[in-house]
């Protein structure tokens, strides 16, 4: 969990400033959408709120340092424009002349360009809409930082009964992004950039992997996804704190890097490039007919430029000059490992989406037999774990099916010098 959301908070400290250049003609913006799941009681928003404690601290102390020239802008905006207005009517009276009128309309355009807003890094619950006037006024970028989820019920159409992923897809690619709206200022921004930062319950990822237009335009295969093994019922009640010193550590760190004002293209050394090139080439394998990523090539199709990503922000952080150093190996080797990792978590993430009731069943009887403990059961104890699930022994056999098949367990018939007993033996491995 804190693993792959760290992902995502580098990508907001380096996302305004940062590209990655792979080849020529390919270069990434460095934002990432990061999803924890988890179920209810694993101290998710804790997670978030330690990582992001040092953005928000950072934060609050820009809107108080800027607080004055805020003011005075706004303030200086209003004046102009009452006083474009006020020409325009001495112009209607015959008391003024036109040149007064277009001069005093460009100072107050000028003044509305010119507008400084209160300094954002993060924001929560926010319509498409309000999303993108927030981008636009810090220059492009934002970060949305959820511990419920409640995003996906914006994108899904709460506010405005409509799905609209426009905003979500193009600000993770870095496409332009231009929005003409009825009784609203357009809105323009070439680079846009968006980060999440997201934990969410397992049912709610199952039903963003289920709609069916999330998945087809692709929304689903940008996120990097972890899926956390719960740990409720055997968790360290009195755990030792986070030290000091590593608190201090990476709080230095990440507001070292929002307040950092380099940028530029980061480029990878040949070493680097010739690593990119061996693992591009290992992804593009798997993406075919006979690989695992075959089914979820919307994922993995977005894999190497992840990784790219991801090398980048690990050089940054490490590297004080990243665009005067190029990215060495031994960082894109980490990067490479990082995404074979989010692989196997993507792969768990796409299985959430079910499949027919006997893989349900199959998953909730694997959950009981896990639960018991041991390396076998008897189908008749096993049953009565499961009892008020299933409704009669029959109708867990579907399910049971599933699992041997899968190898999971294996049914063997025992004879007690009586009536013979079906033992399902536990896969060791």
């Amino acid at each position: 969990m804190a693993g792959v959301l760290s992902l995502g908070v580098l990508a907001m400290t380096a996302q305004s400033r940062y590209m990655v250049q792979a080849t020529q003609d390919w270069l990434e913006p460095l934002c990432l959408y990061a999803v924890a799941v988890a179920p209810p009681g694993e101290r998710k928003s804790a997670v978030i709120g330690a990582l992001t404690r040092p953005a928000i601290e950072y934060e609050a102390e820009r809107r108080t340092a800027e607080a004055a020239d805020v003011a005075h802008s706004k303030a200086r905006a209003s004046a102009l424009e009452k006083a474009h207005q006020a020409t325009e009517n001495k112009f209607a009276n015959g008391k003024a002349a036109l040149d007064d009128v277009l001069n005093a309309a460009e100072e107050a355009e000028q003044a509305r360009s010119e507008l400084v807003y209160p300094y954002r890094l993060l924001v929560d619950d926010a319509t498409p809409e309000k999303l993108v006037d927030l981008m636009e006024q810090q220059g492009g970028c934002i970060t949305v930082v959820s511990a419920e989820g409640g995003i996906f019920d914006v994108m899904s159409g709460r506010y405005d009964r409509g799905t609209n992923l426009d905003v979500y897809l193009k600000a993770h690619a870095g496409d332009p992004l231009t929005v003409d709206r009825i009784g609203r200022p357009p809105n323009h921004i070439p680079n846009p950039r968006l980060t999440m930062l997201l934990s969410v319950q397992p049912d709610v990822i199952s039903g963003v992997m289920s709609n069916n237009t999330f998945r087809g335009r692709g929304l689903c295969g940008r996120y990097l996804y972890a899926i956390c093994t719960s740990k409720v019922g055997h968790r360290d009640i009195d755990p030792p704190p986070v030290p000091d010193s590593v608190k201090g550590a990476y709080r230095a760190t990440i507001r070292r890097m929002l307040a950092d004002q380099d940028g530029g293209t980061i480029t990878l050394s040949p070493e680097a490039n010739e690593i990119r090139r061996a693992y591009q080439s290992h992804i593009e394998r798997r993406l075919g007919p006979d690989g695992d990523l075959y089914t979820m090539r919307d994922w993995g199709g977005k894999c190497v430029g992840a990784m790219l990503r991801i090398a980048a922000l690990l050089h940054v952080a490490d590297c004080p000059t990243p665009t005067a150093t190029p990215i060495p190996a031994e960082i894109m080797v980490r990067a490479t490992s990082i995404a074979e990792c989010l692989a196997a978590h993507a792969q768990a993430a796409y299985g959430l989406m079910g499949g027919d009731q006997s893989q349900s069943e199959a998953k909730y009887l694997w959950r009981r037999i896990q639960a018991h403990g041991g390396q076998e059961i008897s189908k008749r104890d096993l049953y009565r774990l499961c009892k008020g699930h299933f409704r009669k022994a029959e109708d867990m056999e579907p399910a049971l099916s599933t699992l041997s098949d899968m190898g999971y367990v294996r049914e063997v018939n025992v004879s007690t010098g009586g009536r013979p007993t079906t033992k399902i033996l536990v896969n060791p491995l």
